[in-house]
């Protein structure tokens, strides 16, 4: 990598980041803006992995690292210092209206035991300033959460002038301005234990590519077990199908792939009645001999076209035509027997009998025509015209009867007489016929049957057809007899088409019947069923289709997920950064900060080493015995100095000098090297500001009589817990924690406090408050012995001697231990420290005498220090 001078390691980081994955630019930007992501990060991480790679119903969006993102340098070299914060909301459980003032130049000790806000405090400058693991702030816990983000407002200098305030929102992207400040804590040292078993040097913006190559890492495991659980999920059924893999179907379901047409599966899957019906047919005949089985279709085609030509003839027989014929000659007969019944009317309206030219009478004359001509007098004319006697009455005819006969002859032999009897005879001869026309119920029965196992579609087909042909033979009978228009419902849709295909493939399947009889015949309806067969299985095989297409489509994201986790790229800009930042130069001033803060105790340096996983490879190994593992020898005390020292060595190489913050730097365990991290900070405020956050009191006396000797300019300020909650800021320590000149000036304020009660007269509440500042100067008296006249050789409770400052024991004088004992005697008598005697009421000192009271103990306590700093 050329990487130019002007760019810092993290522009070098965002341009090479273009070229990467998406998911891993949201990777460095969760990196640069939060520190290394907890596991719901990775989880988040991972899923937008995959969504780059194509898994669907993930709703997270990818946020890549951008130039907003990064914490950028003061322009033109200048420092920043801080000189308050303060307007917090929406940050743990931090009281509101709260400001936190900072000495500006020098030293700020900010103390505050746990619960007390100040991890509130240190959060919100890690997340506003530069911090290698800036973290997440969260809103109280117990309270709903304020609405939007964190905020706070800076008061800042710039090269010791005082700037417009910075207003302040956690948005993850780092202000222009206060980047400049840096902020250290135990998990933002540059010095980490590796799992390899190595403590790599990793200046800011170094530990980056580790970071991210950990996430490849990470994701790399998840997905590994992701692969097996899916390579395990393959469904058995693969492994002994039950499908030909010869067949459409089996060649699909036997190459499955993550991009499986499953459309074409499904289409394969949709089967008509006739295909259905073949596969019934193949699945019979095949296990039959195929001569009888060619047979048997033939037959069976024989029938069905039987059936055709039985359908054919009811078309005939009920069409509209021949229909429509019968209704005609039924209104013929019907309108010319009323014609000639109209005309016999007319001829005999005035006969005294009725009904003379009706169908009665008719059949009557007629009977009496034949009963002449063949039995009473064969061969004479109809009716009798001589002497014959009338074949009806048997009796002698005179001329009127004669005459009334003869009229009857003439009417029967007229013209309207004779149409009606033809139309008539007509209609009767078509009728019978008509009536006696009936389908063929066998054949149709027979072959409807034997289509229905196969088609039901058809067969019922066949029986609507059939059915539709008789109703309108019903409703034809029904019209006959009447004037009424014929009104024929129409036929069903013939099948007659769909049965000659029917009876054609019959015919052809015959034929390919008969060509079975050889080997090669036989494979081939065999194939065919057998393709049929898994086509009407496909409704079995589509949700275990469907399965194995998604565990092949989330194997193959898997799979490329896996690929993208390669960390060689990653390891490549790790080392060539190392080589860029860790030059001879930084290595050296590396060595000047172990010497200032550990001396020979520890003696380590920065060498190169192999990279992996993308960590940066100069590691910080053991002068004595480079192949010993580092994190191992050194105490958690000596690794805390080798971190400091690498902070401080990034500073120092630094273009500016700006505020420096400290959150816990030390924990108990460090105590050996509490008092060289306390002179080497003090030392700092020297180059630039320094702000020191901590629990440890042993650790802020360390600093407060570091800045006292060297006279630097010092802020001391302690936070705890109120009603409004934590965060709550108070000048100087708590009362149990304080130094003498503290503790003298709480003193004198309480008693010029105390005067105000006094010259009001109040004696009681005079009385109360006198007696407490004697309490409280009595301990101080206590306190001066063990910090100033025993120069912190022995603290109580601590679990070690300070044998260093004894010779400052030794300029303690006797006038010294009598002041002592004189104003400590003074102040016990003063307190009650047990109930006092009824009988005594002693006076009060007036508020003068507390003053002076409270001076002696400082003129005692200037005294020794003033001997003490004199000795050589």
């Amino acid at each position: 990598m050329n990487k130019k001078a002007n760019k810092t390691v993290l522009e070098t980081i965002l341009d090479w980041s273009a070229d990467r994955p998406l998911w891993q630019r949201d990777a460095l930007r969760r990196i640069v803006t939060g520190g290394t992501p907890d596991d719901d990060g990775v989880k988040d991480i991972l899923a937008l992995c995959k969504k780059e790679h194509g898994a669907e119903g993930i709703a997270l969006v990818p946020a890549a690292l951008e130039a907003a993102h990064l914490p950028t340098a003061p322009a033109g070299g200048e420092s920043i210092a801080l000189a308050s914060v303060g307007d917090i909301a929406g940050v743990n459980q931090l009281a509101p209206g709260q400001s936190l003032p900072f000495e500006a130049a020098g030293l700020t000790i900010v103390y505050g035991p746990n619960g007390s806000g100040k991890s509130g405090y240190g959060r919100v400058l890690k997340r506003a300033c530069r911090a290698r693991k800036a973290g997440e702030i969260m809103p109280d816990a117990y309270n709903l959460p304020p609405p939007g983000k964190a905020t706070g407002t800076f008061s800042i200098l710039k090269d010791g002038v005082a700037a417009p305030p910075v207003s302040w929102t956690d948005d993850g992207k780092p202000d222009a301005v206060l980047s400049a400040v840096s902020v250290f804590d135990r998990d933002c040292g540059s010095v980490h234990v590796q799992e390899k078993n190595e403590v790599a040097f990793r200046p800011f913006g170094l530990d980056i590519p580790d970071d991210l190559a950990g996430i490849c890492q990470a994701l790399k495991q998840k997905l590994g077990a992701e692969e097996t659980q899916l390579n395990a999920a393959r469904d058995p059924v693969f492994d002994k199908p039950r499908w030909n893999p010869a067949t459409p179907v089996g060649a699909i379901m036997s190459a499955l792939s993550h991009d499986t047409d499953f459309a074409a599966l499904e289409k394969l899957g949709e089967m008509s009645t006739d295909e259905r019906a073949r596969l019934a047919r193949l699945d019979e005949d095949l296990l039959k001999n195929p001569a009888d089985a060619a047979a048997e279709q033939r037959l069976f085609a024989g029938n069905v076209r039987q059936l055709i030509a039985t359908l054919d003839r009811l078309a005939a027989a009920y069409g509209d035509e021949k229909l429509a014929g019968m209704k005609t000659l039924a209104d013929a007969a019907r309108d010319k027997r009323a014609a000639a019944d109209f005309a016999a009317r007319e001829t005999f309206d005035g006969l005294s009998i009725p009904g003379v030219g009706g169908e009665t009478w008719r059949a009557l004359w007629e009977a009496a025509r034949r009963y002449s001509d063949q039995t009473a007098y064969p061969g004479a004319p109809f009716p009798p015209t001589g002497d014959e006697a009338c074949v009806l009455c048997h009796q002698a005819l005179h001329a009127d009867a004669k005459d009334r006969l003869g009229s009857f002859e003439a009417f029967v032999r007229a013209d309207a007489e004779l149409q009606a009897a033809r139309a008539e005879q007509d209609y009767s001869e078509a009728l019978a016929a008509f009536t006696a026309r009936q389908p063929d119920v066998r054949v149709i029965a027979q072959a409807r049957q034997r289509i229905a196992l196969q088609n039901p579609g058809l067969a019922r087909k066949v029986l609507r057809f059939v059915a539709s042909a008789d109703f309108r033979r019903l409703i034809c009978l029904r019209a006959l007899s009447t004037a009424d228009p014929l009104n024929l419902p129409p036929f069903s849709p013939s099948p007659k088409a769909e049965l000659e295909a029917l009876a054609a493939t019959l015919e052809a399947y015959a034929t390919e019947l008969d060509e079975a009889a050889d080997a090669e015949g036989r494979d081939r309806l065999i194939l065919e069923r057998d393709s049929l067969t898994d086509r009407a299985a496909v409704a079995d095989f589509l949700e275990t289709a469907k399965k194995e297409i998604k565990r092949l489509d989330d194997l193959r994201i898997v799979r490329t997920c896996i690929t993208d986790t390669a960390t060689n790229a990653i390891t490549k800009l790790g080392n060539d950064i190392a080589d860029n930042v860790i030059t001879p130069k930084m290595r050296d001033q590396f060595q000047s900060e172990i010497v200032r803060l550990a001396a020979e105790k520890v003696r380590v340096e920065i060498v190169r080493s192999g990279g992996q996983y993308g960590s940066p490879n100069y590691q910080v190994r053991l002068f004595a015995n480079p192949k010993a593992k580092v994190h191992l020898v050194l105490s958690e005390g000596e690794q805390t100095c080798v971190a400091l020292a690498a902070f401080l060595t990034e500073m120092a190489t630094a273009q500016h000098k700006s505020a420096l913050v400290f959150d816990d730097p030390v924990t108990s365990l460090d105590h050996r090297w509490r008092e060289k991290v306390a002179d080497r900070l003090v030392e700092e405020t020297a180059t630039r500001q320094i702000i020191v956050f901590t629990h440890d009191m042993v650790f802020v006396n360390d600093l407060h009589d570091k800045a006292v000797r060297e006279a630097v300019p010092m802020k001391l300020v302690s936070l705890s817990r109120g009603p409004a909650g934590t965060g709550m800021v108070t000048d100087g320590l708590p009362w149990q924690h304080a130094g003498i000149r503290d503790r003298v000036d709480k003193l004198e304020k309480a008693a010029r406090e105390a005067r105000n009660l006094y010259d009001a007269n109040d004696e009681e509440g005079y009385r109360d408050a006198a007696a407490k500042i004697y309490d409280r100067l009595r301990a101080t008296w206590e306190r001066g012995l063990e910090d100033v006249a025993f120069a912190g050789v022995i603290h109580r409770h601590r679990d070690y001697i300070d044998t260093k400052n004894l010779k400052r024991v030794t300029v303690i004088e006797d006038a010294d231990v009598e002041t002592f004992r004189k104003n400590f005697k003074k102040c016990s008598d003063l307190v009650d420290a047990h109930d006092p005697s009824r009988a005594r009421d002693g006076a009060v000192p007036p508020p003068d005498d507390i003053l002076a009271d409270i001076k002696t103990l400082s003129d005692w306590a200037d005294s020794i220090r003033g001997r003490q700093n004199a000795l050589p």
